[in-house]
């Protein structure tokens, strides 16, 4: 199934969802580190809720450094990243051609753009989720962290908003890498098979948009974030 048919079937198959990527919310979760403030957003996926955040091995803000999910707590900046929005694909490209591809712009160039930076205690690191630099992605291409602003590795589109409302009321996004040059049926943000309390945690990865039979997009493939830190 192609990538428009696929959302295609999600819009006819749930009403619009506030929330997700585009929108903030209060949660009872923990979240990012004081020192980091309500600068700072914790990303979480669909399958494991906000109860487990986005956050990097040991904390260390380094290229090609991991990408997992961790237990949500404020004491750990592990967790802590700033999300930059790029404006819409489109306006992007006109601006940073060298970034994206015509093939992608025309593609998803009404969908918004967005980097998503390591920031531990809200100290910019340079370092943005990715995938390898300088390299076309493929599916299963780990995500990790890599310089920010210099290929569109580092570049997602934001699908947003046509997904079931679960229990905390917020909405679910989909992040299709730029990196991605299957345009039909493109790469997006995956969480990998496994839980987060395995040891290793498995790495987050880049997978084909997927959809079950009725439309709904696969629960690892659906992200959202929320502010932090709790008070």
């Amino acid at each position: 199934m192609s990538f428009k048919a696929k959302i295609a079937a999600a819009a006819a198959t749930f009403a619009l969802a506030g929330g997700g990527l585009g929108m903030l919310g209060t949660l009872s979760a923990s979240a990012a580190t004081p020192k980091c403030g309500s600068t700072c957003k914790d990303l979480y996926t669909k399958k494991f809720g906000p109860r487990y955040l986005l956050a990097t091995v040991k904390g260390m803000a380094a290229a090609n450094q991991e990408v997992i999910l961790r237990k949500a707590s404020n004491r750990h900046p592990t967790e802590d990243f700033v999300i930059k929005d790029l404006g819409s694909v489109g306006s992007f490209y006109g601006h940073h051609g060298r970034l994206i591809t015509p093939q992608f712009d025309t593609s998803y160039g009404s969908l918004s753009a967005y980097e998503f930076q390591y920031a531990p205690h809200g100290v910019n690191s340079n370092l943005c989720l990715g995938t390898s630099p300088g390299q076309v992605a493929q599916a299963g291409f780990q995500v990790r962290l890599e310089p920010c602003g210099k290929h569109r590795n580092s570049v997602w589109a934001i699908f947003t908003g046509r997904f079931v409302r679960d229990h905390t009321t917020f909405g679910y996004d989909v992040l299709i890498s730029a990196a991605t040059d299957s345009l039909s049926d493109p790469l997006v943000l995956n969480y990998p098979a496994g839980r987060p309390t395995d040891r290793p945690s498995p790495g987050l990865n880049v997978q084909p948009l997927r959809a079950h039979a009725n439309g709904t997009i696969f629960n690892t493939e659906q992200w959202a974030y929320r502010n932090g830190p709790v008070k």
